[in-house]
């Protein structure tokens, strides 16, 4: 194994080239058709144009809520260049090739430029992200951003550390989860001052910039829709589906059915701040009665959301409405694999399945690798802000899923953040170059 990731390692240039030829060539072939919240995004996207104004608009008043507000806009920018699905992927193209740039200059920061490499080779390899790119998901863009914020995060000169906060605003305008940054980024501070036993003033130029994106962005959404909006507003929804009688710890639509808690009789009457209002009340009033049910809920929504890996192989090999879950229920329950993997043949779904054992058991290698990375960094305890932003932004981020919903798809940005620890443990233990944290 160490001779081929070391060669695999020295031809890093070349696996790139053919990566993005790889992504062109499936651009250009796939039949890119949207479905569940790809074509939600894209929905909104298109009627912004056709009313010639950034979202929200009026007309999303009496949606269920406001969603990915910045990455909406983005969508509406690239879209006017040409208003096709193909752009979508075009710009998820443009997203990955500057993760992989700014994944690697982060990690050659933080353990070495070995480790970059390998951790660039592992995320080639990861197929989740070819098949993102052919949809249209807020997880490439927001990897992008928080990835980028770490970094500029580690020169700590004031302009950077502005640019730094106004980045970690954008993460917040794209997902809620943007929050769990910023309190890392807090508690790193906070850690830091009484360490120190004086207070750490540069952290706070990360707050100004933080501030001024909020107030910023913000405030375009005001002169535009009359209220001063800038993150989703999808919190109380996602409780509600993590706290009911049909919760099962990942997304479950039967919330929304008639009798059932999250269920409105004229939605079309409500805004999205009163329907907020009303899952919000439904989930916290289910809370308090079921108490221990909920907390138990909580590993549940984690093992829905780290426990399988089908994030977007199944729609990458053509299976747009299904996933490697659902596959695997109907085959261990005797059921219809046809209705699961329509006109396919049995070569086809025997590819399929093979396919889909591999990707997993690769993610689960990762995962392991990723786990002992952090143990073994946190050994050692010779600890690294930046390092430790990753793993606290990671472990709150998980704490907020536990709070509300877990999905596969949830895991992507702390996945691939972690996977410098895998890539840094792996080439250790293989001892392939200077591969240890660096010395504080």
């Amino acid at each position: 194994m160490k001779k081929l990731i070391e060669y695999l390692i020295s031809k890093i240039k070349y696996i790139v080239i053919i990566y993005a030829a790889v992504q062109l060539i499936l651009i250009v072939s796939a039949d890119l058709n949207y479905n569940s919240d790809s074509l939600y995004y894209y929905n909104l996207a298109q009627e912004c144009l056709e009313q010639g104004e950034f979202y929200p608009t009026q007309s999303h008043l009496y949606e269920d809520y406001l969603v990915a507000p910045l990455y909406i806009n983005a969508l509406v920018l690239i879209l006017k260049i040409n208003n096709s699905a193909a752009t979508i992927s075009v710009f998820n193209l443009i997203l990955i090739f500057l993760e992989i740039f700014f994944l690697f200059k982060l990690t050659s920061k933080l353990f070495s430029a070995k480790t970059a490499q390998l951790t660039i080779l592992l995320f080639i390899f990861y197929l989740n992200t070819p098949g993102l790119l052919l949809q249209n998901y807020t997880e490439l863009f927001f990897l992008l951003i928080i990835t980028l914020s770490i970094y500029l995060l580690s020169f700590q000169k004031i302009f950077y550390l502005i640019l730094s906060g106004f980045t970690v605003g954008a993460t917040i305008a794209v997902r809620p989860l943007g929050w769990a940054l910023l309190a890392a980024i807090v508690l790193i501070q906070i850690y830091s001052s009484v360490k120190s036993k004086k207070l750490i003033l540069n952290s706070f130029f990360i707050y100004l910039g933080t501030f001024l994106f909020i107030l910023l962005f913000g405030g375009l959404i005001f002169l535009n829709f009359g209220k001063f909006e800038y993150t989703s507003t999808t919190g109380p929804v996602n409780l509600l589906i993590g706290a009911n009688d049909d919760a099962t710890g990942a997304f479950n639509s039967k919330v929304h059915e008639k009798g059932k808690a999250g269920f409105i009789d004229n939605p079309d009457s409500l805004t999205f701040e009163q329907k907020g209002e009303f899952y919000q009340q439904r989930a916290i009033y289910w809370i308090e009665e079921h108490p221990v049910k909920w907390v138990l809920l909580a590993p549940l929504k984690l093992m829905h959301t780290y426990g399988w890996d089908d994030i977007s192989i199944s729609y990458l090999l053509g299976y747009k409405n299904t996933n490697f879950a659902r596959v695997g229920l109907v085959i261990f329950s005797g059921g219809n694999l046809d209705k699961e993997l329509p006109n396919s043949t049995k070569l086809g779904k025997v590819v399929y399945i093979i396919t889909l054992i591999l990707t997993h058991l690769f993610y689960y290698f990762l995962l392991l690798l990723i786990l002992f990375g952090i143990y073994e960094y946190l050994q050692k305890r010779n600890y690294d802000s930046l390092i430790n932003i990753i793993l606290i932004f990671c472990f709150f981020a998980s704490v907020m899923i536990m709070i509300t919903v877990g999905t596969p798809r949830y895991k992507y940005p702390m996945f691939i953040l972690l996977l410098p620890f895998a890539a840094n443990y792996l080439a250790a233990k293989l001892k392939i170059g200077e591969m240890n944290v660096k010395q504080k």
